[in-house]
């Protein structure tokens, strides 16, 4: 009788224990699917706002004694290119961290079409501002001729000459871009050579596509933000979306502070609007207003970098100082220290001009790698995509 009690109203104690133990397991998984998921969204909000972080470095600093280095200077592109380098390495660490399988998903996929692209037009930026720099070069040694000729308390007729032809070399480049010129003169020459096996050298790895014989080309202008979406989808859009936004501002800013010699010096527009609620948006476009301010204020024959600027104008005071032909038109002491600020001019490009061509050299190889990278990871998240169906919702 108490047998025939306890067994109704139920199966076996071995089928209750069984539907116990799926129910747990499938609770369990879902946990652990939501518990990835919030990793992976907290993973993507991270890197956005170091993007944020990286881009507020960059504003100069105001203190009382101005800005610690003005923008579009050698010295600003220098941490530029550092900032995106470092998004860029940090970026590739998400992909890394479970977070490929997001890549398939829209409007992520959408987004990484747009950031491959942009990759491979940053090769070409990459190349013409390598030329460029190298170009700046020849431009930069007519000035420090012209000021090593008249650093002496007392230069003769034979100093004053010498001076006088360099400074004329050095105007005759500036029209338009202080390398049309420089490159004319020299190419024929074996700096001319150097300069062509170099960038043989820098486009080695790619295809013949991404040519350094081509003009400077345009930055495309304003990404779209990605809206909507899938889970999981629209914050790695939102990622990728960064470090496109990253990319593009970068070679903005290089094509406007080295201009090429198919065009002259100023900033197009601005090729980045974000929408306000991203991390990163304020810093964004307060850099991009800047810039753009910078580029109307500055406008100049010899092109809208700092130091570019400084060469030209200790070098028209020269100019004026020396006069054309005869007899210099200011006293020797007076020639001798607009020199020495030549001199010094030339020094503050030079110092900057290596460090920067190394890293615009190794900003187009690491892109090489990314892109490589990218491709790779949305081929995996294709595959995963195809293969396995999405996890079970627990009620």
């Amino acid at each position: 009788m108490t047998t025939t009690t306890e067994n109704q109203g139920g199966g076996s104690p071995s089928s209750s224990t069984a539907f116990m133990g799926r129910a747990f397991f499938s609770l369990r998984r879902g946990a652990q699917v939501v518990s990835m998921e919030q990793g992976q969204e907290q993973d993507l909000d991270l890197f956005q706002s170091h993007v944020a972080d990286r881009l507020l470095a960059l504003m100069p600093a105001h203190g009382s004694g101005g800005e610690a280095y003005p923008l579009l200077s050698l010295a600003f592109l220098s941490k530029l290119l550092d900032a995106l380098l470092s998004c860029d390495e940090e970026f590739r660490s998400l992909l890394g961290r479970n977070h490929t399988c997001l890549l398939a998903k829209s409007p992520a996929d959408r987004a990484v079409n747009d950031l491959l692209d942009r990759a491979v037009k940053s090769l070409d930026v990459c190349n013409a501002v390598t030329l460029a720099l190298h170009s700046l070069r020849h431009w930069h040694r007519h000035a420090l001729i012209a000021a090593s000729a008249l650093l002496p308390a007392h230069p003769g007729e034979g100093p004053l000459n010498r001076a006088r032809r360099a400074l004329a070399k050095l105007f005759a480049s500036c029209p338009n871009s202080p390398f049309a010129a420089s490159a004319r003169t020299e190419g024929s020459g074996s700096s001319g050579r150097s300069a062509s096996s170099h960038m043989r050298a820098l486009s080695s790895t790619v295809s013949r596509n991404w040519s350094s014989s081509r003009p400077m080309p345009p930055v495309p202008a304003h990404l779209a933000t990605p809206r909507g979406g899938e889970a999981g989808g629209a914050g790695m859009a939102l990622a990728v979306y960064a470090m496109s936004s990253a990319l593009a501002f970068t070679m903005w800013a290089l094509a406007a502070a080295v201009p090429s010699q198919d065009r002259g010096s100023g900033a197009s527009s601005s090729p980045v609007s974000p929408r306000q609620h991203l991390p990163w948006a304020g810093a964004m476009l307060g850099l991009q207003d800047r810039i753009t301010e910078e580029s109307r204020r500055r406008r100049s024959a010899a092109g809208l970098l700092a130091e570019m600027q400084g060469v030209e104008r200790c070098g028209r005071e020269l100019m004026e100082a020396v006069g054309e032909s005869g007899p210099p038109q200011s006293p020797s002491e007076d020639m001798a220290a607009r020199a020495a600020e030549l001199a010094e001019a030339c020094r503050r490009l030079d110092e900057g001009l290596g460090p920067l061509e190394r890293q615009v050299r190794e900003v187009f190889h690491r892109m090489v790698r990314s892109r490589a990278e990218v491709l790779r990871c949305v081929e995996q998240s294709t595959r995963a995509a195809a293969v396995l169906p999405n996890p079970p919702l627990v009620s």
